[in-house]
């Protein structure tokens, strides 16, 4: 009870003169719920904030660590200007965090990007590998993986994309491109054909801007990024998901391309892989 101070305030109002007299009473009651007393103070100066800040926290709910946050904020700007910024707030999407430091006159921290570690791009390891080789550090993908404490599956898969034509492979923005990436793109040849992925992958390349890994994926998987219907694939083990969504209203084309079903239904099931193995 004591974590939810509005509930608790609520609680508190609703006994004073019927059930206790005073905090130390309605604390005293409710201690076999780790109820204190300085949690019924709090609670009851929370309750008692503006309602344009409390409304704020109407969808991710007010805690105690929050509740002191808000009573620090308001005695250190005042009522009338703690008002005044939140009616200036607008909480869809906010968290209790971002809501109490844009209280506080502060804006809020972007999340931290976790990079990839540079050893485990495919570009990068592939390069390692081949340095390696030349070198005469090692001569064979098992020594390698031996000496660098690298996964010779992991190795082998940065091999093989290393050499995939430029064609895909200059489509992606290498430094941000994980094996992550690498697994999901070599089970759609396997799974589509190297031909059917390189023409994808020329489409796309007609096309100006600027894709996230993702983005670039799912145009190999499924074609045009403007259609209707979207086509996203999916690397688990040895499994292979493809999903097809589409929003439910008219739409310019039809929603998946029977050409398309055709060609991944005749490839997944003929088990045709057209990538060269080592």
């Amino acid at each position: 009870m004591a974590r939810n101070p509005l509930a608790l305030a609520a609680l508190y109002k609703e006994g004073l003169g019927r059930l206790w007299q005073n905090q130390k009473q309605a604390a005293d009651a409710l201690g076999t719920f780790g109820v204190k007393r300085e949690d019924v103070n709090r609670a009851l100066r929370l309750s008692s904030m503006p309602a344009d800040a409390l409304i704020l926290f109407a969808d991710c709910g007010i805690n105690g660590r929050t509740a002191r946050e808000l009573i620090r904020i308001e005695r250190a700007i005042g009522r009338a200007a703690l008002e005044e910024r939140a009616q200036a707030i607008s909480k869809e999407g906010k968290s209790r965090t971002e809501l109490v430091l844009l209280l506080e006159g502060l804006s809020p921290l972007p999340p931290k990007r976790r990079r990839t570690p540079e050893v485990d791009l495919p570009a990068i390891r592939a390069q390692q590998y081949v340095d390696g080789i030349a070198t005469n550090k090692w001569s064979t993908m098992t020594e390698a993986a031996k000496t660098q404490g690298w996964g010779k599956e992991r190795l082998y898969m940065s091999a093989i994309l290393s050499d995939l034509s430029p064609v895909i492979t200059g489509l992606f923005e290498q430094k941000r491109f994980s094996l992550r990436n690498g697994e999901t793109l070599l089970a759609l040849i396997r799974t589509l054909g190297i031909s059917k992925v390189t023409q994808n992958a020329r489409k796309l390349a007609e096309q100006p801007g600027r894709r996230s890994s993702k983005e670039i994926l799912n145009y190999l998987a499924g074609g045009p990024a403007d259609a209707d219907c979207k086509v996203k694939v999916q690397v688990a083990g040895d499994m292979v998901t493809f999903s097809f969504s589409f929003k439910a209203r008219a739409t310019r084309r039809n929603l998946v391309d029977v050409d398309q079903l055709q060609s991944l239904a005749s490839f997944a099931l003929g088990n045709l892989v057209e990538l060269n193995r080592r």
